[in-house]
């Protein structure tokens, strides 16, 4: 294998990804929507908490049934996450108008326009028209990722061909900005209204479902699927074995679907309906990752070299909180042959056990209640997110099994270096 030329096309494929504006805005705005998923989950976990026990005690402080204490912390449910396509969309059109050198601001307003604009109201028997929640959460966030790309890139040619309302250079910047922007947001409501009129003369669906049809299920039958993130992971671990950060493009593509499976089940245990999607973003984050910290486990466990003796005592403590570097730089484990297995397919062990686990009902699907970052330490993410002790025993069962696979090739390696060590100690002896 060359790997010079090997490592230089796949470079280009990272440097694509890493410099387009598009795959750019998407993750900047997913990660924009993760802070109010974890917000919400905490109000979650404490009011539907899955020790009965502890659930009743809680409730009881406020004098309050456990139904009606899960209803006012669910509040904040209903105020984040419910509204989580509107969030995206607002992210990622102000991550697309910073990087388009646009004022952020209108590209955002008119973005929000168009995304109503294609989102379809009810009207109950009197007549009055109401806007169905569902439709601007998770669902759409599918749609909401395909109107912010168009809408900026609409308002762009035309704030770039100057096709604005020129005002004296006199008029301050706060009067003349929003009459700048004018045209430009005439044009994006423009366009996406006569989408929205063409696909109620001639569809008969909305723009939601369309999208959904289209991108969303498809996607989601990939992205939630074992083959599909088991080629995705190993793809990534791939990537990371010639020194390229593989877990930032594949999370780019992943999140979005990833998230939408994860409100499905959140949706459906609020509802004390059966979880559907064994694949998630908990599952992706608790359980997928579970592989190269084996790693450092297997060189805690049976490594006499100076160097890996060294390099546990840094990399342990980060690992606790699944912080991988410290080990993928200090072996190296990037172009090392001897790790090329473990490395690339570890993850593939602790995927299909996990997976394994949740179909045969062993452990209880990850609820979608409770999202932790991915930091959490092992065993306290895994109770979090399925609400089960099998959850963190499941964890550490996918600990070990990795640990396992990596101990014969940390001893290859490891006898390679002490050779070496031994032999620079010799030179210096002379």
């Amino acid at each position: 294998m060359n790997t010079g030329k090997m490592q230089q096309k796949l470079g280009k494929l990272t440097q694509f990804f890493n410099s387009n504006v598009y795959i750019q805005a998407i993750k900047n705005g997913m990660l924009a929507y993760v802070p109010f998923i974890i917000i919400a989950s905490v109000f979650l976990i404490i009011g539907s908490f899955p020790i009965p026990a502890v659930a009743n005690w809680l409730a009881s402080l406020f004098h309050l049934t456990t139904a009606q204490f899960a209803a006012k912390l669910g509040i904040v449910n209903d105020a984040s996450l419910v509204i989580g396509g509107l969030i995206v969309l607002l992210a990622i059109s102000k991550n697309l108008a910073d990087q388009m050198k646009l004022d952020n601001m209108p590209v955002m307003l008119a973005t929000m326009v168009a995304f109503f604009i294609l989102t379809p109201y009810k009207a109950d028997k009197a007549g009055n028209n109401f806007l169905k929640v569902a439709n601007i959460g998770a669902q759409s966030i599918f749609l909401a990722i395909v109107v912010s790309i168009f809408a900026a890139v609409i308002y762009r040619v035309i704030a770039k061909k100057g096709i604005t309302i020129k005002l004296p250079a006199s008029v301050p910047p706060a009067v003349s900005k929003p009459f700048e922007s004018i045209i430009p947001s005439l044009v994006v409501i423009t366009v996406f209204w006569i989408i929205r009129l063409i696909l109620d003369q001639f569809s008969g669906q909305s723009a939601l479902d369309l999208i959904n049809a289209i991108l969303g299920t498809p996607l989601k039958a990939i992205g939630g699927s074992l083959i599909g993130v088991l080629i995705a992971k190993t793809f990534a671990q791939f990537l990371w074995f010639f020194g390229i950060h593989g877990d930032s493009i594949v999370n780019g593509i992943m999140t979005p679907v990833l998230q939408v499976l994860q409100d499905q089940n959140k949706t459906a245990t609020l509802a004390h309906h059966a979880v559907p999607n064994i694949i998630n973003q908990s599952f992706w984050d608790q359980y997928l990752q579970i592989g190269v910290v084996g790693a450092i486990l297997a060189i805690a466990i049976v490594a006499h070299s100076q160097r890996y003796k060294a390099l546990k005592k840094v990399a342990l403590v980060p690992y606790l909180f699944n912080i991988g570097e410290p080990t993928l730089f200090g072996i190296p484990l990037m172009l090392d042959f001897t790790y090329f297995i473990p490395l690339v397919f570890s993850n593939a062990a602790s995927i299909i056990i996990s997976y394994s686990a949740f179909a045969l009902h062993l452990v209880p699907i990850p609820t979608g209640l409770v999202q932790v970052p991915w930091t959490t330490p092992i065993i306290i993410s895994g109770f979090l997110v399925t609400g089960s002790w099998t959850g963190a025993v499941l964890q550490l069962v996918d600990l070990i099994v990795v640990t396992l696979i990596w101990i014969p090739f940390v001893k290859i390696a490891d006898k390679r270096i002490m050779a070496q060590e031994q032999e620079t100690s010799k030179e210096v002896d002379k």
